[in-house]
């Protein structure tokens, strides 16, 4: 099922509910009008656009429902079950825009945007290690070698 099919039936759903309880041919009537300019939209339709065709299906709904519950009230008699129904009706279309409303101006906690620039700590290496100590000789004992003394020569 694609966005427009799923648009269309969410349109369709919301012309039964504002159209339900009505008399036969006047609610068959709607429905036929609705219909019908769904599927000239889908029809008039040069490529597929991707979601672009579905949500204006959707905002073409969210801007007509003003106008659908006046079209409904006009058709409202003034006997008890039809007063009943209207007031169904404008408080699914209230308690629905509130919905709608609140999931568009929710909060979206969205993550860290990735660094256009990455920082790189570069450090001197370390000194080089010192030198080793001097060795010390430890003697554990003395020789002494005594050389006899230079005869003088003649």
């Amino acid at each position: 099922m694609t966005a427009l099919h799923l648009s269309s039936a969410i349109v369709r759903s919301w012309t039964r509910l504002y159209t339900w309880r009505l008399p036969t041919r006047t609610r068959d009537t709607r429905r036929a009008e609705i219909d019908s300019d769904l599927w000239e939209f889908t029809c008039d339709r040069e490529t597929d656009r991707g979601v672009a065709p579905a949500l204006h299906v959707m905002a073409r709904l969210i801007a007509g429902i003003p106008d659908d519950v006046s079209w409904r009230a006009s058709h409202v008699t003034v006997g008890r079950t039809p007063m009943r129904a209207a007031i169904s009706v404008a408080t699914a279309v209230i308690v629905a825009t509130a919905v709608w409303v609140y999931a568009v101006t929710a909060p979206v906690d969205l993550p860290a945007p990735v660094p256009l620039v990455k920082e790189v700590h570069v450090y001197p290496p370390p000194p080089p290690p010192p030198p080793p100590p001097p060795r010390v000789i430890r003697r554990t004992s003395w020789t002494i070698v005594i050389h006899p003394a230079p005869q003088p020569s003649r």
